[in-house]
């Protein structure tokens, strides 16, 4: 594999019948959640877990595109299309759970810890320098995998979002107004938190890891 750096699976003492896969962000590893991990797994579910590689490193858009393939081909060779599946994803991982929904019928929950357009991420100074791109061109080479997509395309699904109020490496308005609009289509629920991007995905998966606990318990029960 190329882009999936881990993986790790995880069964429960006492299982509750219920599979996550868990997905971490950009930079982040398996043992950055495992307080979280674990009390997932105390509660009773099955836990596949990834993490990435830089996927930005190379400077090259086709690389995240690339990364969407590949968690899809495992999906379905782990046996994870079924429509009880939870996703969990931190950020990127998020983003990743977008694209699975938005693929597959049968997959219909996610509960992504903080995200954003991805094409806002690279720093404006290092676009033309290191990808050779203007935001603009970055933005529709990575149109197909982004979270902003025509209203419709999530119906059916339940999404929850945990959106910080401001921030800087993301725009919190503009991911709101974008959320809105889905809203009129879909089952999507929107939660503010405090602090910025970093500090949201800190605090919902080290600081307090039981935190995003009911909104998983929630997406469940639908």
């Amino acid at each position: 594999m190329r882009f999936i750096r881990s993986i790790e699976r995880i069964e429960p003492e006492k299982p509750n019948g219920a599979t996550i896969l868990y997905m971490m962000g950009y930079g982040g590893r398996i043992w950055h959640s495992r307080r979280q991990l674990r009390i997932l797994q105390r509660e009773g579910y099955r836990l596949v877990v990834l993490d990435f590689v830089l996927v930005f490193q190379r400077h090259n858009p086709q690389d995240l595109v690339d990364l969407m393939d590949e968690v899809d081909t495992l999906v379905e060779k782990e046996g994870l299309l079924h429509e009880d599946l939870l996703i969990v994803g931190v950020s990127l991982g998020g983003l990743v759970g977008y694209n699975l929904l938005r693929r597959h019928a049968e997959l219909k929950k996610l509960l992504v810890i903080t995200g954003g357009d991805i094409s806002h991420v690279p720093i404006q100074m290092l676009l033309k320098k290191k990808w050779g791109l203007t935001r603009e061109e970055l933005a529709q080479k990575w149109k197909g995998v982004n979270m902003y997509a025509p209203p419709g395309t999530l119906k059916d699904k339940h999404v929850v979002m945990l959106l910080p109020k401001r921030d800087r490496v993301i725009d919190p308005n503009e991911v709101a107004g974008e959320i809105a609009l889905q809203q009129q289509y879909n089952d999507i629920t929107l939660v503010h938190t405090n602090g910025g991007h970093w500090r949201t995905i800190i605090t919902h998966t080290i600081i307090a890891p039981r935190r995003p606990l009911r909104h998983i318990q929630r997406l469940r029960k639908l």
